[in-house]
């Protein structure tokens, strides 16, 4: 495996960046990528935190506490265009969307404190979601087999997540690893049920995973993160449809002109991506748009 790092700095810090220091020599770079901003996205969506590109609908929903609804943003205004409302849902932690052919999967996986025990997918038929603007998802409801201690805790947990991709047959979610900056990451089934995951790969990030999208047409991942005041991507490549660290895994740091805490990323048909940031002090949300360099 190949792990690249390069620094980047802002004036701007979330409550959840994290100060250590880390130290990671830069090793044969061969990936880059530029970052633009499309648009502010409106107050509606200002705590953006995943992010889809069904169709050429970029479909986001907010963090924590807020309406359990998926919000449809314009390009141009970067205003809501539609919302759709899940009925059997409450937003306690909503960390990340993904898809497939046939679902939008919201996941609600998000668990700071490290007391958790109620972590769900809601499963959303895309007819459904097409037709209607208010839907009722099927379940998935996940536990972790290493997690036998759930005592809270100040952000210093290796059982927060924030990153779910859907390859083949089966969704993989990524840790937000507080205690020891990696990231696990597990193989969950995309059938309604409850599911005890155990980890089957993990990878020293040295920070915080926040947002991930899989491109089927080129099998790449790009996860989104930030440690030490600095926001970075991670590309992965190369890796078999069982292990999505399997394969080439490379990091960058990144510079955006806006809020740093990017949340958010989908893949879009063209090999660019879409990324969003949460509103961060006096920054607004914010819509880019990442270009991989050839």
């Amino acid at each position: 495996m190949l792990l690249i790092l390069l620094y980047g700095c802002s004036t701007d810090k979330p409550d959840d960046l994290v100060d250590d220091p880390i130290d990671d020599p830069i090793d044969n770079p061969v990936f880059d990528f530029t970052i633009i901003k499309i648009s502010n996205l409106s107050s509606e969506m200002e705590e953006t935190s995943g992010l889809i590109n069904f169709n050429g609908r970029i479909i986001t929903h907010n963090d924590g506490g807020g309406d359990p609804n998926l919000y449809e943003i314009d390009l141009v205004s970067g205003e809501v265009k539609r919302t759709v409302a899940i009925t059997n849902a409450s937003n306690i932690d909503w960390e990340d969307v993904a898809q497939d052919d046939e679902y939008i999967y919201l996941c609600d996986i998000g668990n700071n404190s490290n007391t958790r025990q109620d972590q769900v997918i809601y499963k959303i038929d895309k007819g459904d979601y097409l037709n209607n603007n208010s839907v009722t998802a099927e379940k998935i409801t996940i536990s972790y087999t290493e997690q036998t201690d759930f005592s809270k805790t100040e952000r210093s947990t290796n059982f927060d997540a924030e990153a779910v991709v859907s390859v083949g047959n089966n969704l993989f979610l990524f840790t937000k690893n507080w205690g020891d900056l990696k990231t696990t990451v597990y193989k969950i089934p995309k059938e309604k049920g409850s599911y005890e995951l155990s980890g089957i790969d993990s990878y020293n990030m040295q920070g915080l995973i926040t947002g991930a999208d899989h491109n089927e047409k080129t099998n790449v991942i790009i996860l989104t993160g930030y440690v030490d005041f600095s926001p970075f991507i991670v590309k992965l490549s190369d890796f078999p449809q069982d292990n999505p660290l399997g394969g080439l895994v490379e990091k960058k740091s990144a510079s955006v002109p806006g809020s740093i805490q990017i949340e958010g990323v989908a893949a879009n048909p063209d090999g660019t991506y879409y990324i969003s940031a949460e509103k961060l002090s006096a920054l607004s949300a914010v819509l880019y748009k990442m270009t991989l360099a050839d």
